[in-house]
């Protein structure tokens, strides 16, 4: 058996696929949107890092505040709402807020004082009745 595969004797007959030239075309588009796809996130990561997405929206570029370092208050004891549990905290150089779970389902806010340890408000989260 001298030759190729494919040239012999008997031509081979391939089968009719319908709507293979569709399913080319359709392969074609998704590899180009995927080569586009793929640009456009390099781009997007690049400006981000490059700090280039801070311009965008006219927004105010973030203003350096030299902060006091803290004096110490000694020991105080915070007052929770009764029945309130904490959920979650964050804090900057000067504020904590801590994400309280109310008595019931009610959620809040309370906003404390770094320097001192004093609580400054308390935020209560409640939900639009507007809305269903």
């Amino acid at each position: 058996m001298a030759g190729t595969i494919g040239q012999g004797g008997t031509p081979e007959k391939r089968p009719v696929v319908p709507y293979l030239g569709a399913v080319k075309v359709a392969a074609a588009v998704m590899a180009i949107m995927i080569v586009v796809g793929i640009g456009v996130l390099g781009v997007t990561v690049a400006k981000r890092v490059g700090g280039a997405g801070d311009k965008e929206a006219g927004a105010q570029p973030a203003v350096a505040v030299a902060a006091a370092p803290p004096t110490a208050f000694g020991e105080i004891a915070l007052q929770l709402p009764p029945r309130a549990r904490i959920l979650d905290m964050t804090m900057d150089q000067r504020r904590l807020v801590l994400h309280l779970q109310l008595a019931g389902r009610d959620k809040a806010l309370m906003v404390v004082d770094l320097e001192n340890g004093r609580r400054l408000g308390l935020i209560r989260l409640e939900p639009d009745p507007l809305q269903p």
